[in-house]
């Protein structure tokens, strides 16, 4: 009875810290989709989008399926170079920026003005490198790449279009998320509904 009672405290502390901003996504589900075979011949890029909102749900398995946690010990769905972990998510959503959070499956408001990253996605999500946790670019381009693939492969198994993007403008980019010196937006990855 009473661990039952320090884990409710620990439940409450941690639903404390949420701002009114802030998201927590729903459980994932971590089941379903078309088979493997099936989404590799229908994975394709496609930059036609309607505009038309993700579920909350749909954004909480995108999320989780493009680098979330998938194992007791903390490690993620798509691999990282000597696992550092340097890879971090940001979700444009239409209402503001969001800072994705694998431990707690949230999202974390970073800026609540709206963005022209895509108009016609349902979120576009920023693939931002630490240098402070992988100083070799060219093991984050990697990285960035594993995940890029999860979000495709994700999109293709759910009827969802994506497009990977290297061309955007970083330092706005940078400003909208409130980046550190030693964080870089290395691609953007919108996605939404096919139109």
């Amino acid at each position: 009875m009473k661990m039952q009672s320090v884990l409710t405290a620990a439940a409450l502390a941690a639903g404390a810290m949420l701002t009114a901003a802030d998201i927590q996504l729903p459980k994932p589900q971590i089941s379903g989709g078309a088979p493997l075979l099936t989404t590799l011949a229908r994975r394709s890029t496609n930059r036609n989008m309607d505009g038309k909102a993700l579920s909350k749900q749909q954004l909480s398995d995108l999320l989780w399926a493009a680098n979330g946690i998938n194992r007791p010990d903390g490690k993620r769905t798509a691999p990282t170079a000597m696992n550092k972990q340097e890879i971090s998510l940001y979700a444009v959503l239409p209402d503001g920026a969001y800072r994705y959070e694998p431990a707690t499956h949230r999202l974390v408001e970073v800026a609540a003005e709206k963005s022209s990253l895509d108009n016609n996605a349902s979120v576009v999500i920023v693939l931002v490198a630490d240098r402070d946790k992988q100083p070799g670019e060219k093991w984050a381009a990697v990285d960035c790449g594993f995940v890029g693939q999860n979000i495709y492969l994700y999109c293709a198994a759910n009827n969802l279009a994506t497009v990977f993007k290297g061309s955007f403008n970083a330092d706005n980019l940078k400003k909208l998320l409130k980046l550190e010196k030693n964080q870089v937006p290395m691609f953007i990855q919108p996605v939404g509904f096919p139109k």
